[in-house]
């Protein structure tokens, strides 16, 4: 009888040690907290473990997470964490859908008549993280630039919009054709690139006029020029100008200095 319960106890405790080794080996110490995982465009991307998966900390330590095909552009990406034979492959999405923050340069533009008007360049200041256009919406269509022949006031809408299609608000603006009205303007103020070493002129093809025909060039001045010709890198003119009558324009443009060619080639 003793020896009947004896093992009826070994075979109790070896069949008890069974199940908890199966149930060890079928409980996997390292989970994933979601199959694809979503960062906003130009936001960090998280090297931390812990970010993805469920694991405790002694465990945590020994994970090695893959992340070499990741990149911070939009689009979808594999990666992956290892933990001794455990390999979890998941997603990382890149998506952006932030809308661009715009600020108009002025409210009101004088033109001549003939004269090109392009979108872009009444747009002071744009905030956003990847490449935008900008562009007049005419009758439901898209122009990113205007030619008037007729003098008038005309009233634009421009929207501005991200490489994904993110739309800023609506922007008005008021252009005055021919000499009409009493706001000055300034002219060739557009972007530019430079090469490294080569001479700049802030005030080469810059142009004002009073808003009634009367040029008043030599009354530009220039507020800021951080442009070092022997630097590469990006910096911004700004220009100013009143009228007799008090009004004043200020506009900003940004000077891109590149490589030239013998560094290109390095």
């Amino acid at each position: 009888m003793k020896k009947k319960i004896i093992g009826f106890v070994l075979a109790f405790f070896i069949i008890v040690c069974s199940g908890t080794v199966v149930l060890a080996l079928r409980i996997t110490p390292i989970t994933l907290k979601r199959n694809t995982f979503v960062y906003e465009y130009g936001t960090p991307i998280s090297t931390n473990a812990a970010d993805y998966v469920n694991a405790n900390d002694k465990i945590l330590k020994d994970v090695v997470l893959n992340l070499k095909d990741v990149k911070n552009e939009i689009g979808l990406y594999r990666a992956s964490v290892t933990y001794a034979d455990v390999f979890l492959p998941f997603y990382i999405k890149i998506q952006d859908t932030t809308k661009p923050v715009v600020k108009l340069k002025q409210i009101v533009f004088n033109v001549n008549i003939g004269e090109k008007v392009t979108a872009l360049d009444l747009i002071e200041e744009v905030e956003d993280r990847s490449d935008i256009i900008a562009y007049f919406l005419v009758d439901e269509e898209k122009k990113t630039s205007l030619t008037f022949y007729e003098k008038g006031s005309y009233i634009e809408n421009i929207i501005v919009e991200d490489a994904v299609g993110n739309q800023a608000s609506k922007l008005r603006v008021k252009i005055v054709v021919g000499y009409m009205g009493n706001h000055p303007t300034l002219e060739g103020i557009n972007s530019i690139e430079i090469v490294k070493g080569s001479k700049f002129n802030v005030l080469d093809g810059v142009k004002a006029s009073d808003g009634n025909g009367n040029d008043i060039t030599s009354k530009i001045k220039i507020l800021k020029n951080n442009v070092n010709v022997n630097e590469v890198g990006t910096y911004e003119v700004i220009y100013s100008v009143t009228n007799d009558e008090g009004n004043n324009l200020q506009r900003t443009r940004k000077v891109v200095v590149i490589k030239n060619e013998s560094e290109k080639s390095q």
